[in-house]
């Protein structure tokens, strides 16, 4: 906005010019390796470097952590924020996380923020910025509609001349702007999102600068209540060239299909840079409060919707996906935002934690997970960060699934058939829950099992491609073999009898296929399950009587088909049923063939 400070000019020239780096700049060694600011910043306050610039004198000690503003009623457990601006004039504020963090790989970061004023009008705005500047974690940029991260061609924001603090934007930055005010020829209207990039120069504000905007919120960002952001960046397949940046603002996909961008163009520090927050006014000021922050590496996040699947891929160095992650809402249940993180671990570690409750139950063995350069083990930590307590209890999913394909070498003990039956690989879609830390449900419960359920859907052998899908909550998800629990499909043949049929009698075979009894459980509704997928009849040893003909309907097939009675003495009728996770049953009836009379 513009600075309209000229009444305060003679304060300006001569009080001393604040721009105090670090007032909390000692560096705990207990901080967490990344922001975990949840749910809100009670503790690890030591963890962030504050800076600020006021020109004018205000009162207090800004960035700083505050109590919350209540009304509205805040979130459960929030009671501390960072406040990066207070309603005064001309204040600029930064915070950054004292540890530089991943950022050319996948990551998620989600934050909750309230803007309020109780004076004046409502200006600039705040933004989440990535930054590898000399300034390190003193880097501020202008006040005004710079937003203390980027300057203005259009005269809001300070010059060199008038003292009025930093006049350069931060460079080596990536800025996605939440901006409140409207500057005459910068800003279309006041309420927007941008991301704003110079690469490697000094950031601006200017459309010059702009990769992407979005002018039509769902929401008022100065409303004064509680919003949350959910940022991701999905690097490319190769390694090179542009990823993809997805913005979601209370639950709504603020760019759909995400935006191209090239996380390196910025001059990363080995693919690490620092990350934070930027805040500014000039004569219109708000609280800029951020009241919690997670950031989080090698995840990736989706807008989910009823409409269609939603489907984030976890792709290697050659561009194939090694694996992917699908969630649906269930139908006329607006949107979430799903947070899926996998974690690689040595299978023997994977094992131990699911063998708790599904002995001899094995974690299938991913190629180069993710291009990780290891052969791991995957386990899908799947959490819902714009939910007041970051979970996903009561969100109405319909499916929750993934995909992925597979060598069997890479997993030695994978034995086809498998070790329980004849021809049954038992593969598992194990569901795990009740663990310590619900933002973490991966994390094993000091005592007792992790996973409880199993709700496989499907199974390939031949292409080595498996298939788990899942409705109800989100949580841990790990794909198995050799995964107990799994029973086989039934078999129910009503004709033939174990009876003397007379020779070129007309006989029709009635049988039915079921699919097996874990696929409807008393106590879970939150398949789906395993099904009967084939339902087939042949006779031993013998040829041309394996023809039917099924009908399906929910949870069997019902077939029919003929009957050998040409030849005479003893035959054996056959059904075969394979349910959708290659597991086999057979059933046979023996009957007789006589001559008529006999």
């Amino acid at each position: 906005m513009k600075l309209g400070i000229t009444k305060h000019a003679m304060l300006a020239a001569v009080a001393a010019l604040l721009i105090a780096a670090g007032s909390t700049a000692a560096r705990a060694q207990s901080c967490p390796t990344s922001p975990g600011f949840s749910p809100d910043f009670t503790s690890n306050q030591s963890c962030l470097t504050l800076n600020f610039v006021d020109p004018i004198g205000g009162m207090g000690v800004y960035p700083g952590f505050y109590p919350v503003i209540n009304p509205p009623v805040p979130p459960p457990g929030v009671t501390t924020v960072l406040r990066l601006t207070p309603n005064q004039n001309a204040w600029a504020g930064s915070a950054w996380y004292n540890t530089q963090q991943p950022v050319a790989g996948s990551f998620s970061t989600t934050f909750m923020f309230q803007l309020s004023d109780t004076s004046t009008f409502n200006a600039d705005g705040i933004a989440f910025v990535i930054q590898n500047s000399s300034a390190g974690t003193s880097a501020l940029g202008p006040i005004g509609c710079g937003i203390g991260f980027g300057a203005s061609s259009f005269g809001c924001t300070p010059t060199a001349s008038n003292n009025l603090g930093p006049y350069v934007g931060i460079s080596n930055s990536l800025a996605v702007e939440f901006k409140t005010y409207g500057n005459p020829g910068l800003d279309s209207q006041p309420n927007s999102v941008s991301i704003q990039s110079c690469g490697t120069g000094p950031n601006s504000v200017d459309p010059a600068c702009g990769i992407a905007v979005n002018n039509s919120l769902p929401i008022t960002l100065t409303d004064g209540n509680y919003h949350t952001v959910t940022i991701t960046y999905a690097p490319p397949p190769t390694g090179l060239g542009p990823g993809s940046l997805h913005v979601s603002l209370d639950n709504t996909d603020l760019f759909t299909g995400g935006v191209s961008f090239d996380m390196t163009t910025i001059g990363l520090n080995g693919g690490n840079a620092w990350v934070g927050f930027t805040g500014a006014g000039a004569s219109g000021d708000d609280n800029q409060d951020i009241l919690s922050w997670t950031f989080t590496p090698g995840t990736q996040s989706a807008v989910v919707t009823s409409g269609a699947p939603s489907t984030l891929n976890f792709q290697n160095a050659a561009g194939t996906n090694v694996y992917d992650y699908t969630a649906q809402l269930s139908a006329n249940t607006g949107s979430q935002t799903v947070q899926v993180k996998p974690i690689l671990m040595t299978q023997s570690a994977c094992n131990a934690i699911v063998q708790k409750s599904f002995r001899p139950a094995r974690c299938f063995v991913y190629e180069n997970a993710e291009n990780s350069g290891m052969d791991a083990s995957v386990m899908f930590e799947v959490t819902c960060p714009q939910t007041f307590t970051g979970t996903c209890a009561g969100v109405p999913f319909q499916l929750l699934g993934t995909d992925f394909e597979f060598l069997q070498p890479e997993n030695p003990l994978f034995v086809y058939p498998g070790i329980l039956g004849p021809l049954n690989p038992f593969p598992g879609w194990l569901k795990g829950d009740g663990g310590p830390d619900p933002l973490h449900p991966c994390t094993p419960p000091t005592t007792g099992a992790l996973f409880q359920s199993n709700q496989i859907d499907t199974f390939f052998i031949d292409g080595g491609t498996t298939k788990g899908k899942s409705k109800g909550g989100a949580s841990c998800w790990v794909a198995t073999y050799d995964t107990p629990g799994e029973a086989l499909p039934g078999i129910n043949i009503t004709t033939p009898t174990v009876t003397t049929y007379t020779q070129n009698q007309v006989v029709t075979a009635a049988y039915t296929c079921t699919d097996p009894v874990t696929s409807r459980p008393d106590s879970s509704l939150t398949g789906p399950y395993l099904t009967a997928a084939t339902c087939t009849q042949s006779e031993l040893l013998r040829s041309g009587y394996n023809t039917n003909s099924c009908m399906s309907s929910p949870g069997v097939i019902s077939c029919t088909g003929p009957v050998d009675t040409a030849a005479l003495g003893l035959h054996t009728f056959v059904v075969t049923s394979i349910d959708s996770g290659g597991n086999t049953n057979v059933n046979a009836v023996i009957y007789n063939v006589a001559k008529k009379g006999k």
